[in-house]
């Protein structure tokens, strides 16, 4: 009985141990989409800026003015951030978007761009020409 339970003990670990490695997929070699580099926009880019829409909104921010871009370090874990651009406002677009250019230093998509108590969130660059 002893042999029997010790050979069905060492058929199972050999099954399950082959078993896994069967399951298992190489990591691709090409980075996906996802993972590259994140859009440095520099001075020049137009970009969108996505808002709220409210009213606070749409009367503090005009066309013309100078919004601060703000990044946060590190991104998704702190409270910190510190002054990384700005961005003028070119014109409206729509209730929820301004049509904006970088005037100084570098933004990427995800920076927070504020004036005052209200602030507009860098959702993409704008490719001139269209």
């Amino acid at each position: 009985m002893k042999k029997l339970t010790l050979l069905l003990f060492l058929m199972t670990t050999l099954i399950m141990t082959n078993s896994l490695f069967a399951v298992t997929y190489p990591f691709p070699e090409n980075k996906s989409v996802y993972l590259k580099d994140e859009t440095v926009m520099k001075v020049g880019t137009r970009l969108y800026l996505f808002h709220s829409g409210t009213k606070e909104v749409m009367t503090s921010i005009n066309v013309n003015d100078s919004l601060s871009v703000y990044r946060e370090y590190p991104a998704g874990f702190s409270e910190e951030s510190r002054e990384v651009g700005k961005v003028r406002v070119l014109s409206p677009l729509g209730d929820y978007y301004f049509d904006g250019e970088v005037i100084r230093g570098e933004v990427k998509a995800g920076d927070l761009a504020k004036k005052g108590t209200v602030a507009c969130y860098i959702t993409s660059f704008r490719k001139n020409g269209r």
